[in-house]
């Protein structure tokens, strides 16, 4: 028989603790059986194995990893909205990023200009000359010279 608890009864420490692990210890073992049940299912060969092997327990669904349509229709709302956000966002898009790719490419022609020489080498000595460096490091590319300090 059971017998009721009084209110003013407080549980002690001991069984508290009794009764947490009592619980940990059926989900465990339900996580277990469900688990078993969740293979089985997967693999259809073993599935009347698993029927006699495992005692009746409530099987959930999948866990859903991301919303996913049954089907898109060429014809549907959502494809419908799709282009429509396109045709009125990608003319606008288009203008201002041409507008800031054109200032950035005007700042940093203003910030250091390339100028075409006929003799590069002359053009180095002459630079350095007018700055009054003996020693620069020149980077000759295929088509660009860069020179740092």
């Amino acid at each position: 028989l059971l017998r009721p608890r009084s209110l003013t009864t407080v549980p002690s420490r001991s069984s508290s603790l009794t009764l947490l692990k009592m619980m940990l210890g059926r989900i465990a073992a339900a996580s277990r059986l469900g688990a078993r049940a969740f293979t089985a299912a997967a693999r259809p060969g073993l599935a009347s194995m698993a029927a006699v092997a495992t005692p009746a327990s409530r099987s959930f669904a999948t866990k859903v990893h991301s919303p996913r349509p049954l089907s898109i229709r060429g014809d549907g709302l959502f494809i419908q909205c799709v282009v429509a956000a396109l045709i009125y966002f990608v003319p606008q898009d288009l203008v201002f990023l041409g507008l800031l790719f054109g200032s950035w490419h005007s700042t940093a022609s203003q910030t250091s200009p390339k100028n075409k020489q006929a003799d590069a080498e002359a053009a180095v000595e002459e630079f350095k000359a007018k700055k009054g460096i003996d020693k620069v490091n020149v980077y000759k590319g295929r088509s660009t010279w860069q020179v740092s300090v």
